[in-house]
């Protein structure tokens, strides 16, 4: 029976490592429109996105009405190319994709070559959220590297978001099963909250108040915390 046990303990293990490896549920996504200059749209453009320090890159034609959607993103730092015959080559680049996020990328083509490229700074594309009516807020990698956690535990992170209470009682930050992540997000219980790394839950859901995984505060890229408004992939967490 012990053996038994072992084995299915084993193979758990080895599930849990290939769906945090392979089930990633990358939720970020860049759409838009692409048209003319005189607002006529361009369905068959062809759509780039690349992120070369990932090495991502994502391929995608504009349907007749002219748009296009790429999903699935890590956040990173992207460049947008369009091409379409008759038009001029569009390159925006530096467009940052933080977590969890959606952004708008519309792009007017100008009649020309396509040989002749007309190049952009995407910096300020998506700063203003329009795609989503979702709440919250990011904690960029410089900030974590730059902050000061007592105990380095990454959980704490949430308290820097407006609306979240520290409902743990623990004035220094404990990993493992002695560990606590209960913090209140907009006076939600705190038990209705979930953890995800990549995508992937991390919440021991036995208890609802620990993690299954605390990821170095060195090793962490990004946090996004959402508090309200949400997409419907997160309708298990009524809270955060």
């Amino acid at each position: 029976m012990r053996s038994a046990i072992t084995r299915l303990a084993i193979l758990f293990a080895a599930l849990c490592v290939a769906a945090s490896l392979f089930g990633q549920a990358v939720t970020s996504s860049i759409t838009g429109t692409v048209t003319d200059s005189s607002g006529a749209v361009v369905p068959g453009a062809s759509v780039r996105i690349t992120d070369l320090a990932q090495g991502v890159t994502r391929n995608v034609a504009t349907n007749s009405a002219g748009d296009y959607f790429v999903p699935a993103l890590p956040a990173g730092t992207y460049t947008l190319t369009v091409t379409a015959k008759g038009f001029e080559t569009y390159r925006a680049s530096g467009i940052i994709v933080q977590s969890a996020q959606k952004i708008r990328a519309n792009v007017a083509l100008r009649v020309g070559q396509v040989s002749t490229q007309v190049t952009v700074q995407g910096q300020n594309i998506g700063q203003v959220q329009t795609q989503s009516s979702q709440l919250g807020g990011t904690i960029t990698g410089k900030q974590i590297t730059q902050l000061e956690l007592n105990g380095r535990d990454f959980a704490q992170l949430i308290t820097l978001i407006p609306g979240v209470s520290n409902m743990s009682g623990q004035d220094e930050g404990t990993v493992g099963v002695n560990g606590s992540v209960a913090y209140s997000v907009n006076g939600g219980r705190t038990e209705y909250n979930n953890w995800e790394v990549d995508g992937v839950s991390i919440l021991d859901t036995g208890s609802n108040g620990t993690l299954n995984v605390y990821p170095s505060i060195d090793a962490i890229g990004e946090t996004r915390v959402l508090t309200s408004n949400y997409g419907a992939q997160y309708g298990q967490d009524s809270s955060g």
